[in-house]
């Protein structure tokens, strides 16, 4: 496996208008391909696997199907169909703009490469994308739903993948970029006195997630909470963790390994007693 290699996430609702379906935000995903095409430019050895949200593309008919929670009812196989063409769409915007910045990028279909088992990742065929990486062709998965051997189907988290593929290819960092610059005291859209949460453990986890129970708008993935639980579990692997904003310039200078941009998430801390 190469070195140095990143897990970027690129939240949907940073590269979409979240409260606008099947609408992208251009400007944002431009400036964002801009951004990585730099620091690859800047660093040769710089590897990448990215991933992205949903945003405004499959979340709306997740929602109004209830895809997380299976074929549950006559219309669940069709909404498993516009949820992951909806998806899948929003992916090849995204891939055709890296690959016009001139950044080797291939998509990689989440339903096509793993299987749920009650709403988390059983199975997952990752040499393809250990082979892309392999060969200097940057892999971009996306949260989406897929079939589940309980539920029938089911929505994952682009979160979810990265948790399971860091077993099978560990990255030195994840990156998650969002609208807000990290994990908050409250919704930071919503309330002018959230304050930031500069790191996060097992140990102060309690009381970040007491903070986020209620505070923060959720999606059908589970919203910010669901998030950091998923990077605990990565962290705990020995991965640094990071939600940062993905606000002009930040980007490049996380790539290029500025720390410290925005919540870091810590692995237990282990007393050299024990």
């Amino acid at each position: 496996m190469r070195n140095n290699l990143i897990f970027v996430k690129l939240g949907g609702s940073l590269i979409t208008e979240k409260n606008t379906p099947y609408t992208i935000n251009y400007n944002a995903m431009k400036r964002v391909v801009k951004e990585i095409k730099e620091a690859i430019d800047t660093n040769q050895d710089l590897n990448l696997l990215i991933g992205h949200g949903g945003g405004s593309f499959p979340h709306p008919i997740a929602k109004s199907f209830r895809t997380i929670e299976g074929f549950i009812h006559g219309n669940s196989v069709r909404g498993f169909a516009l949820c992951q063409n909806a998806a899948s769409t929003l992916n090849r915007i995204m891939v055709d703009l890296l690959v016009e910045y001139g950044i080797n990028a291939v998509s990689i279909q989440t339903s096509a490469c793993c299987i749920a088992e009650n709403g988390e990742i059983s199975d997952f065929f990752p040499e393809p994308i250990m082979t892309s990486i392999n060969n200097g062709i940057i892999p971009v998965v996306f949260g989406d739903c897929i079939f589940d051997t309980v539920r029938g189907c089911t929505v994952v988290s682009t979160e979810q993948i990265f948790t399971r593929l860091s077993k099978d290819i560990p990255p030195s960092r994840v990156l998650i970029f969002e609208l807000v610059g990290g994990v908050y005291t409250a919704d930071p859209q919503r309330d002018k006195e959230a304050k930031l949460i500069h790191e996060i453990t097992a140990e102060n986890f309690n009381q970040v997630e007491s903070y986020l129970g209620e505070s923060y708008s959720v999606d059908v993935t589970g919203g910010m909470l669901k998030k950091v639980r998923e990077l605990l579990k990565i962290a705990n692997s020995g991965i640094e963790c990071e939600i940062l904003s993905g606000e002009p310039r930040n980007i490049k200078k996380a790539l290029m390994g500025k720390r410290g941009l925005g919540t870091i998430i810590k692995p237990i801390t282990i007393s050299k007693n024990e």
